[in-house]
């Protein structure tokens, strides 16, 4: 991989931006755990609920 040639840009720029990118990725990935565990707590309760009305 051929790296980019500076265009006067300071390093320390592309870092913060770096870890902007990875911290907003990793709060939209624990929203999506979240979603997920409460999603299956909730067909959880649908299947008891349903199971309770049969017997």
């Amino acid at each position: 991989m051929a790296k980019k040639a500076r265009t006067g840009h300071h390093s320390h720029q592309d870092s913060e931006r770096a870890i902007a990118k990875n911290t907003a990725a990793e709060a939209r990935a624990k929203a999506a755990v979240r979603d997920v565990q409460s999603l299956s707590a909730k067909t959880r309760g649908m299947q008891q609920k349903a199971q309770a009305k049969r017997g």
